[in-house]
């Protein structure tokens, strides 16, 4: 299966501990940028062929991965014209890289357990498309999903209202179809093209979207704190 890793965003909630000079899927955590360590795990699972999305200070990100070869995997890259166009706009710029009826998304700049890919693709065969969720306490920041057996029935970008304690954990297998719905979509009121709509709207339209909870760690590091947990995941799992 192919994948896609978005990677073009502008990291402002970081900028205060990283600075401006690198992208926020550059950060070293130990001796590796966030971003190698996801694409390693796409390896490892199986991935072979990777499309990533730049834009902010895209030629380190472009420099350092260059085709992949290096890691074992063919990349290639699309840039995102703006950088504040949302994911589902991210998405966008890999439509004609994509040549299966489903794809592997995952957002950059995450850090989480590899054992969810795993997961996540042994469920994707019951499902036209899945989702991979983590519990949290606080889900005012996310993207949350509500649920009804093993299917989604909602998902919504940052409600003002909690309607699940359950959220997206960045990790997608997603139908081809996804794009045909993302021209569909409206911007939202950040005035962003969301991910989340289109995916509601591939299932309003009965598409089978299913989900898998992530049991071990995830992060999507915001601050000097999650940083420090991030580097104690990678010391505990990778030393």
């Amino acid at each position: 299966m192919q994948a896609v890793i978005l990677a073009a965003g502008l990291g402002t909630r970081l900028r205060p501990v990283i600075g401006e000079e690198i992208p926020k899927v550059m950060l070293r955590l130990n001796d590796k940028p966030l971003l190698q360590y996801t694409v390693e795990i796409l390896k490892k699972y199986g991935v072979d062929y990777i499309t990533i999305v730049v834009q902010h200070k895209k030629e380190q990100i472009m420099n350092f991965f260059q085709d992949g070869r290096d890691f074992g995997v063919a990349i290639e890259y699309v840039v995102q014209e703006n950088p504040k166009g949302g994911t589902a706009d991210a998405v966008r710029y890999a439509k004609n890289k994509i040549k299966g009826e489903k794809f592997l998304l995952v957002y950059g700049d995450n850090l989480f357990d590899p054992a969810a890919i795993g997961k996540l693709m042994d469920a994707q065969k019951k499902h036209d498309g899945i989702l991979a969720v983590k519990k949290m306490d606080d889900v005012s920041k996310y993207g949350i999903v509500e649920t009804k057996g093993d299917r989604v029935i909602g998902i919504v970008e940052k409600p003002e209202v909690a309607v699940s304690n359950l959220v997206l954990a960045g990790l997608f297998v997603l139908p081809s179809a996804v794009f045909s719905y993302i021209e569909k979509i409206k911007p939202s009121k950040r005035n962003e093209y969301e991910l989340t709509d289109a995916i509601q709207l591939l299932i309003e339209n009965n598409y089978n979207v299913g989900y898998v909870q992530i049991e071990g760690f995830w992060t999507d590091p915001r601050d000097a704190r999650e940083i420090e947990l991030a580097r104690q995941f990678i010391d505990e799992n990778y030393g």
